[in-house]
């Protein structure tokens, strides 16, 4: 199996947390500072977490916690193997169902839902099977242009750029700041990825990791400081802050800056499910080891933009677009099952059976 440069895999974990940071909801509540604030707290907790997953990769360096305990025990491998399979596949049925959503509210005049979710599906499909060399690839590709389209988007907005939005002035900062971690927490799915695609990566993954969580505050903040200070309580009303600031800016390199924005966002979208498709399929493949890698693609992409049709044909997407995800599972699948690993799995002989 090819494996990924630590450049490929830094620009891979950006561009999967970028369709995120340009889909930003905020809450009713949400306050500049507070959101800010808890991003900071949120990747102070993640770096313990990558810690952990150092520790896990430094003492198993050909394995992920799948292979690592199927190894071990048939039967317990394949329940921790499920585990990582039903988070990978909740996140693709969040991707299919935010994108279709917001392409549907923009363009619901040209498109059905249901063709929507069948052709970002299909794509996701094409870039998972392409392999982890092309995803990699494709990966520093869209890199280059989310950072581009991002610079001239902050550039183009500095005059119009005011503290006044912030609102500063809260009663409970605390649990706001609280709150806005835990959220935070809940929308960095890539620590999932991160742990099941360490023995995929060249070099120190875990400093690689390192250097994209600081890489990632670094963006996170930016976009979101520029967001609420130039929109101010519009932010809250936007269905797509970061899209209506596009739409606001004004550049001199095209006229309508927000095609060029969408376009790089339709790209991610794509690429997150490829990422998705491609680690929710191996998992499937180590659950059942007869099923073949195309088979077991299809199988985890189908299931997700099935779901996402019971709730974005009724047009009840926003309940769910609002709920969003629990940390929970991604602080267990993350954090906790690789420490255990390292609690009571004795280094020893493996099999080095890949699927």
């Amino acid at each position: 199996m090819k494996k990924l440069t630590p450049s490929q895999f830094f620009a891979m974990l950006i561009c999967t947390r970028a369709f995120s940071m340009m889909t930003f909801l905020p809450e009713s509540t949400a306050n500049a500072l507070e959101l800010m604030l808890g991003t900071v707290l949120s990747t102070v907790f993640q770096i313990v977490i990558i810690c952990g997953m150092a520790a896990f990769h430094k003492r198993f360096p050909n394995d992920d916690p799948c292979t690592l305990v199927v190894s071990r025990s048939k039967w317990a491998g394949r329940g921790v193997c499920t585990m990582y399979l039903a988070y990978f596949l909740t996140v693709s049925f969040y991707v299919i169902g935010t994108f279709t959503y917001f392409m549907d509210y923009y363009f619901s005049d040209y498109i059905p839902r249901l063709m929507i979710v069948l052709s970002v599906a299909a794509c996701g499909i094409y870039v998972a099977m392409s392999g982890l060399g092309v995803i990699g690839k494709t990966g520093t590709v869209l890199f280059v242009l989310f950072l581009f389209v991002t610079s001239i988007l902050v550039i183009s907005s500095l005059e119009d750029f005011t503290f006044v939005d912030f609102h500063l002035a809260e009663r409970n900062v605390g649990k706001g700041i609280f709150h806005s971690a835990v959220s935070e927490l809940a929308r960095s799915s890539y620590l999932a990825v991160i742990v099941f695609l360490l023995p995929s990566i060249k070099g120190n993954a875990a400093k690689t990791s390192m250097y994209f969580l600081f890489t990632r505050l670094a963006l996170v903040e930016i976009v979101l400081g520029f967001i609420t200070m130039i929109l101010g309580d519009y932010t809250l009303l936007a269905k797509l802050p970061f899209f209506a600031l596009a739409a606001f800016s004004r550049t001199a390199i095209i006229e309508r800056y927000d095609a060029a924005v969408m376009g790089v966002w339709v790209m991610l979208s794509v690429y997150k499910l490829g990422v998705y498709f491609h680690c929710s399929g191996r998992c499937l493949r180590y659950v059942f080891p007869k099923l073949g890698s195309g088979s077991g693609v299809i199988i985890t992409a189908a299931i997700p933009a099935v779901a996402t049709l019971f709730w974005l044909l009724p047009h009840k997407w926003e309940s769910i677009a609002y709920a969003g995800l629990s940390p929970i599972p991604l602080i267990f699948l993350g954090g906790v099952i690789p420490l255990l690993c390292l609690i009571f799995v004795k280094k020893g002989a493996r099999s080095d059976e890949k699927a």
